[in-house]
């Protein structure tokens, strides 16, 4: 736009410079400043060549005028030589370059080009504000269900200020002075489920009925934490039981409206009332507790985190008369017992309707004694399961049902007993020969005991016995006391002649014992049987 009052100053500028050669068109042109005001707002020009000494209003109450509108006008004032301070004033209001009249025409297109590239630079910036801009409207959603993970994860100490500031930026409503937390599981292991398509579209539509059902009664926040399980942060401004009360009514319905429009069931697990914003974390974890305890209570429930915490078992469901008797079954191989009193424990918990803490505990006891049995058998894990040892405590904490626990732990015990008695025939001959001849080198030695045996073997005391009971029909002691008393049958045999000196070479300390011993095996006394051998 051209603006002076100078009708054939305005008309020789139009034809003097080459405005499309430069990239540029004539929107229109006015005699004053006042005149160009009324036409900006339909005309929009990028540039305005505007004379400073004007009737009406000159050039610097137009810049002024602009400047204070907030117009993105880029002026060139045009000036002559006594109007040079007026000029300088003109550049303070944000005007882009000012000329010397007469114009020179090269000067003017230096100008308009500078102008020209600041004009293409500004709309770039312009455009990649607006990609940035929907790339940041785009991304809204990440970054809400980022800070709101972080809120329940508790990743970092929480800056209230920052905070709220993000809450209002993300236009997140939960600030309130109470703060609860429920989790929302998938029951039903359904195919499509793992779909990715099916499981967002079933997300969102779960979503969507818990912000339908407590919109209208609570402030709320409803996204996905990061094991894509739907969470709810419910904001409280009264601490008012009827409220808890209603939210639990609340959530009951949820889980009908899913069961009855969405054809599956989902549990739903709830933490405590908190009132701090950092106690949100331990609300959601309360809840995930809750959660865990459908392997107890069964799916499609509402569970509270106050009812399972409040619910303890005074005795030990997992006794150590039943830890003992697995560990006879297992060292008798006797697998359909080891499974009924597996099946029993379990059906203990059952009755007693204990939480998942202390399931897992008992589990993990049940879990020890396979470890117990495979060292004591000289096995270990690593042998039995390969690489998947690694992961039971993993395995046991992805079972979402007491009886696919149960199913586990007897496929644990199942596999440890059925590896060992594979394994067992070689590996307890070789052990039974190992006793022996450590008792052929050691017979003579009063302070022998299966003790010993076991320390220099490596081996459980009562799987040594069990193990060398099964192989030889005899005890250790009672092949110690025969291996003995042959010896000393052989001395006698070779002419010693000395009780007390034949007691102290097989391993006997008193002498009067040794012939009791030799008595009841051989049904002779060492004294008797002596003459017996001189008068042949």
């Amino acid at each position: 736009m051209i603006v002076d009052d100078e009708f054939y100053f305005r008309e020789a500028l139009k034809i003097s410079i080459p405005w499309e050669q430069l990239g540029y068109e004539i929107c229109g042109e006015a005699k004053n400043g006042k005149d160009a005001l009324g036409k900006i707002e339909e005309l929009k020009p990028d540039v305005a060549l505007v004379d400073i000494n004007m009737p009406i209003m000159d050039g610097l109450e137009f810049s002024r005028d602009i400047k204070e509108r907030g117009l993105n006008i880029k002026i060139i004032i045009l000036t002559g030589y006594s109007e040079f301070n007026y000029a300088k004033q003109a550049v303070q209001l944000g005007v882009k370059n000012y000329i010397l009249k007469p114009i020179d025409e090269n000067e003017l297109v230096n100008a308009l080009l500078q102008i020209k590239e600041v004009i293409e630079s500004e709309k770039n910036i312009k455009i990649e504000t607006e990609k940035l801009r929907e790339k940041v409207k785009d991304s809204l959603p990440i970054l809400k269900d980022k800070l709101l993970n972080n809120l329940i994860q508790e990743n970092s100490i929480i800056n209230i200020e920052k905070v709220v500031s993000e809450f209002e930026y993300l236009d997140i409503i939960i600030l309130s002075e109470y703060y609860q937390v429920a989790t929302i599981e998938l029951d039903s292991e359904d195919n499509l489920y793992y779909i990715i398509e099916a499981r967002e579209l079933f997300e969102f539509a779960v979503s969507n009925i818990v912000s339908e059902v407590l919109k209208d009664s609570f402030s709320l926040e409803v996204f996905n934490d990061n094991s894509q399980r739907i969470c709810v942060i419910v904001g409280y401004n009264k601490n008012e039981d009827y409220l808890q009360l209603n939210l639990e009514t609340k959530l009951e319905e949820i889980r009908e409206l899913v069961k009855q429009y969405l054809k599956t069931t989902i549990t739903i697990g709830v933490g405590n009332l908190k009132c701090y914003m950092h106690d949100i974390s331990v609300s959601y974890k309360e809840s995930l507790v809750a959660l865990k305890n459908r392997a107890i209570l069964g799916n499609d429930k509402v569970i509270l985190y106050t009812s399972v915490s409040q619910n303890r078992v005074t005795t030990n469901v997992y006794s150590l008369e039943n830890r003992t008797q697995l560990l006879m079954d297992m060292r008798m191989a006797n697998v359909k017992h080891a499974s009924e009193l597996i099946t029993k424990i379990f059906q203990e918990a059952r009755i007693r309707n204990i939480n998942h803490q202390m399931l897992d505990v008992i589990c993990i006891e049940m879990i020890s004694t396979c470890f117990e049995f495979s060292a004591e058998t000289r096995h270990n894990f690593i042998d039995i399961f390969g690489d998947n040892h690694i992961n039971i405590l993993e395995m046991l904490q992805s079972q979402e049902t007491i009886e696919e626990i149960q199913n586990l732990i007897k496929d644990i015990f199942v596999s440890v007993i059925n590896y060992v008695e594979k394994n067992k025939n070689s590996k307890s001959s070789k052990i039974v020969v190992k006793v022996k001849s450590y008792i052929y080198q050691r017979y003579m030695d009063d302070s022998l005991n299966i003790n010993e045996l076991a320390k220099y073997l490596y081996i459980n005391y009562g799987h040594l016995c069990y193990l060398f009971k099964k192989e030889t029909k005899f005890t250790i002691n009672e092949y110690i006391t025969e291996y003995r008393l042959k010896k000393a049958k052989e001395y006698f045999d070779l002419g010693n002649q000395l009780v007390l000196d034949v007691a102290n070479k097989v391993g006997y300390a008193d002498a009067n014992y040794f012939g009791k011993c030799f008595k009841k095996y051989y049904g002779i006394s060492p004294s008797n049987y002596i003459e017996n051998i001189q008068e042949k």
